[in-house]
């Protein structure tokens, strides 16, 4: 308690009462005074300020001016593992692999705390992925998951475990996630397409009804439902979907391209009764 006392005291009591007694001095001196503290405390918290502008970029859907107020807090060489890591996905996620990559081994490699530690090797797992390593990445978030349960990490290794190609894991695996979170949108597109590549065709519909009246807004959402009702013979419907997916952004972490889209929804489209093409 002492310590705190003492602490508080030379961080802010101090300085108030140094600036009272300028003040009282001189009017100018204490302006003067006055703005140097606001000039010394912005310096100090620039690496924090310089991310939270990049986390209302971000939030606006501007991910290059995102990137470029985290790539400044990342300068500073005073940002917070958090930030360290936000700054990482972005490059990522804009296709600036190896620069991703080489931030969050050395941010692993300072020791932070265990949940930033977590937090950045289950980043580390998606540039792994991107890299090609598909085992590599799995093993990685399969250790991650083991002490640090969150509904990213779940999505993360429940497509990966899809991508893998052992169903029968992969569904058991997302089972796991949706009782973990059934309102998270990816474990929600997950357990769907799961279902669906499994042939239980019901059970998907059902899911992704549920996940299509949360207003997702990444494309792999409604191209895999189009696939899914496409298969049901709802093709009037399969198509609106595919053709709404069009209408999000696709970045480097995307799990379809956009050719992807085009191809599948003008086969799509040939299915429809009026097609005279």
């Amino acid at each position: 308690m002492g310590g705190k006392v003492i602490n508080f005291l030379l961080k802010f009591a101090v300085p108030v009462i140094l600036l009272i007694i300028l003040f009282s001095y001189n009017s100018l001196v204490g302006l003067a005074a006055l703005l140097l503290a606001i000039a010394f405390l912005f310096y100090k918290g620039r690496a924090s300020a310089f991310a939270n502008i990049g986390k209302l970029k971000y939030s606006g859907g501007n991910i290059e001016e995102a990137l470029t107020w985290f790539e400044r807090a990342y300068a500073t060489g005073k940002s917070k593992p958090a930030t360290t890591t936000s700054y990482a996905y972005l490059l990522l996620k804009t296709g600036r692999l190896e620069e991703s990559e080489t931030i969050l081994n050395k941010l692993i490699s300072s020791r932070p705390d265990k949940d930033n530690e977590m937090l950045a090797k289950s980043n580390l797992a998606l540039a792994i992925w991107k890299k090609g390593c598909l085992d590599d990445a799995i093993a990685l978030l399969e250790a991650v998951i083991n002490d640090y349960k969150t509904s990213a990490v779940y999505g993360s290794l429940g497509y990966l475990l899809i991508l893998k190609g052992d169903l029968e894991k992969a569904l058991q695996f997302n089972l796991e996630a949706y009782e973990y979170n059934d309102s998270n949108t990816v474990i929600l597109d997950n357990l769907g397409l799961v279902y669906h590549l499994t042939g239980q065709f019901e059970k998907s519909a059902e899911i992704y009804e549920k996940l299509m009246l949360k207003n997702p807004t990444f494309p792999e959402a409604y191209y895999n439902y189009g696939l899914l009702l496409s298969d049901i013979n709802q093709t009037e419907k399969a198509v609106e979907m595919m053709e709404k997916a069009l209408n999000y952004k696709l970045s480097f972490l995307s799990t379809i391209k956009r050719e992807d889209i085009e191809q599948k929804l003008e086969e799509t489209r040939q299915k429809l009764p009026d097609s005279k093409e």
